[in-house]
């Protein structure tokens, strides 16, 4: 049986010289993956990271969805393990001095249940037709302050320290995946993710006030457009992918729906983040060798990795 639901993503480069933000969304009749990711500034390489990432999250996807996942948590961890391995043996492959790094957040909704996992700083928004329900706790250093008490959390957004993580896909550390609790969704709850050039500039209460106010598309693009203003011409990368359970009840003819679709199959939106229509992903020899090897273990994948204590 198919689901009900809207979905639109969304990605622009800001005031930044290159989007090294990455955003996908992959479905069947009866599940769909959305996968967003930063690529981390200080590292060189980011925009690769991030469509490392997006892409073993899609291909794994589609491995396992016939048309179902029969696990969604074991689904979230093995993709992002899976693309922290594709990173570093892309890093070893070009004999980089340090991996490229990425933030990362993947959420599955099969049904009416929702599980998501993230690292780093790009958030994952749960809201219902009340407000905010949730949202994912950054792996950074403000987090850390704002949880001791030092500081608000609209202090967050304009913290010195904001930009420092402690946790990352890529890397000499294997990544300390934050993993929720498989949830219920009701019709009308929206699941939001974006990065960090979005959440600084508006609050939780902000986002669900535009998500109430229109339908999925409109309301995304209004989000974005608040967002770019407020931070000025310094603008980060800005992306969003976002997700109306249920049926759209607005009087429009652009609704995106997800209804009946994918019948046939699997069907995927990758974009390669753009102000215009997205290129394709970056020509490069060894990038496509690093995808092939890493689409040909994923099949291999068997047992569920743990998280750290």
């Amino acid at each position: 049986m198919s689901m009900n639901y809207a979905i639109y993503q969304a990605s622009r480069t800001g005031g930044r010289p290159q989007n090294e933000d990455r955003v996908a969304y992959a479905y069947t009749p009866e599940s769909v993956v959305m996968a967003l990711c930063d690529g981390m500034g200080g590292h060189s390489l980011g925009e690769i990271a991030s469509q490392l990432t997006v892409q073993v999250v899609v291909d794994l996807f589609q491995t396992r969805a016939q048309p179902t996942l029969p696990d969604l948590p074991a689904f979230l961890l093995d993709a992002i393990y899976a693309a922290h391995d594709a990173v570093n043996e892309y890093a070893l492959r070009k004999r980089m001095a340090d991996p490229p790094r990425t933030t990362c957040v993947v959420c599955v909704v099969q049904g009416d249940e929702a599980c998501w996992a993230h690292v780093g700083d790009s958030r994952l928004y749960h809201f219902n037709r009340h407000g905010m329900v949730s949202r994912t706790r950054d792996h950074s250093a403000v987090q850390q302050m704002f949880e001791r008490g030092h500081i608000s959390e609209a202090d967050m957004s304009i913290h010195p320290d904001r930009n420092k993580l402690y946790n990352s896909i890529g890397g000499y550390m294997l990544p300390d995946i934050e993993l929720s609790q498989t949830i219920k969704l009701r019709e009308q709850d929206v699941l939001l993710l974006c990065t960090d050039g979005v959440w600084p500039e508006l609050t939780p209460q902000e986002m669900f006030s535009t998500l109430r106010a229109y339908p999925l598309e409109r309301a995304v693009k209004h989000i974005m457009d608040h967002a770019e203003f407020r931070a000025g011409p310094g603008c980060d990368n800005l992306s969003m992918v976002a997700l109306r359970y249920g049926n759209e009840h607005f009087d429009t003819d652009q609704l995106v729906a997800g209804d009946g679709l994918g019948l046939d199959g699997f069907t995927t939106q990758i974009r390669n983040l753009s102000d215009k229509s997205a290129p394709p992903p970056p020509s490069d020899d060894e990038l496509d060798q690093a995808l092939a090897e890493i689409q040909a273990k994923l099949d291999k994948i068997k047992t569920k990795p743990k998280l750290k204590p």
